[in-house]
């Protein structure tokens, strides 16, 4: 008889309309809840794979820079805007994957920025402070006294 009335007892209490409103409100609420954190946690996620994003980023330039530092290039910034950084990776232990091969095709295109007889040659002239002095023609001493008045 006892499990009768336990079974009918706890019958009564699903079938009350009022308990069913309250255990769905409840429901609801921690649904609410739940929904609420992880969007927050989704958030978080988002804000910190773009951080780490740019920190990868970051750490991929001054790899590259040194890199190209360590084979003799003084002006890396002008060769590193014709790589392609889609194509270089950082491996497990930090290093560069895929820079020599680049380098290599840009050595062909940009010889002047590898050889060390083009890097001299363009400084050549360098030193000289003093102006240029050109040989006057005579058109250019008729032009002078026609201004003059």
């Amino acid at each position: 008889m006892e499990e009768q009335n336990i079974v009918e007892g706890t019958s009564d209490e699903i079938r009350d309309p009022k308990a069913v409103l309250d255990a769905l409100a409840n429901a609801k609420a921690e649904a609410k809840k739940f929904r609420l954190e992880k969007e927050a946690l989704e958030q978080q996620i988002n804000e910190t794979s773009a951080k780490v994003s740019q920190v990868q980023t970051k750490l991929l330039n001054e790899k590259i820079n040194k890199h190209l530092s360590t084979l003799g290039i003084q002006h890396g910034e002008k060769l590193s805007k014709y790589l392609k950084l889609d194509a270089i990776s950082l491996t497990e232990d930090y290093e560069i994957s895929g820079l020599d091969e680049q380098i290599a095709t840009l050595k062909t295109d940009f010889p002047e920025l590898f050889d060390a007889k083009f890097i001299v040659a363009g400084k050549a002239d360098a030193g000289v402070t003093a102006p240029v002095s050109v040989a006057t023609t005579a058109s250019d001493l008729q032009a002078r006294l026609v201004l003059r008045r």
